[in-house]
């Protein structure tokens, strides 16, 4: 196959590198509150819908985090390079299942560890299955009225919960680096379903292994869920 010419790249890449320069450099420090969409399009001299979407790219990169009535912060532990993680699109399936493999020991662990914090009732657990309650029935509805962008976020939303009601800083941290493969993983695997429904119900069967209190019933519905992840991806 012979080489051919690349191609330029698009105002999106090109606002992406700008920001990232802005933040390796340090003149947008961990914790800083960047420019508006407003400002930053005027500064860069393109329109806010490309400053919108490089801004929705890094957010799922963990490299930035937007907060609603509040603006788009970088992330404290932005230095945590996630751009290696795109090569997720490249894995081979070998690769690939690892990955999923490695998503999976860190949620089921902090399963676990949610099933302690539910039996002692504390206020973590409370909150957390609170909170997992409002997402699956928020997946119910995008799923009836076919949201299915709406939908890929509701999942990942979930999934985010209980990694972050485990109160471990070094899991949570490995899961913002993990962030891009986790939404491209939840994405791609959503798209093999004609009944968006089915999404919601595994996500309930999940939560109700939760609430048994019993983490053998913990580890066999997610074992089954990650096994049901490793089939679509494979026939995606």
């Amino acid at each position: 196959m012979g080489i051919k010419k690349i191609k330029k790249t698009t105002v999106v890449e090109q606002v992406m590198e700008q920001i990232k320069d802005l933040i390796s450099s340090g003149a947008y420090k961990p914790g800083d509150k960047i420019p508006t969409e407003l400002e930053l399009a005027e500064s860069f001299g393109v329109g806010r819908s490309s400053i919108r979407e490089a801004i929705k790219i890094f957010n799922y990169m963990g490299v930035l985090s937007s907060q609603a009535a509040k603006g788009t912060f970088v992330e404290e532990r932005s230095n945590i390079s996630s751009e290696s993680l795109t090569w997720s699109l490249l894995l081979g399936e070998d690769e690939l299942n690892e990955m999923i493999d490695l998503r999976g020991s860190i949620e089921i662990w902090a399963m676990f560890k949610l099933v302690d914090e539910i039996a002692s009732k504390s206020s973590i657990g409370n909150s957390v299955v609170k909170e997992l309650k409002t997402i699956v029935e928020n997946m119910r509805n995008f799923a009836v009225n076919n949201e299915r962008n709406n939908l890929i976020e509701a999942d990942f939303q979930f999934h985010n919960t209980i990694i972050q009601g485990c109160n471990n800083t070094l899991f949570t941290s490995l899961i913002k680096t993990l962030k891009s493969f986790l939404y491209n993983e939840i994405e791609q695997s959503q798209l093999v379903y004609t009944d968006l429904t089915q999404i919601p119900k595994e996500h309930e069967l999940l939560l109700s292994a939760l609430l048994s209190g019993k983490k053998s019933s913990v580890y066999s519905a997610y074992s089954d869920h990650i096994s049901n992840i490793k089939e679509r991806m494979r026939g995606k």
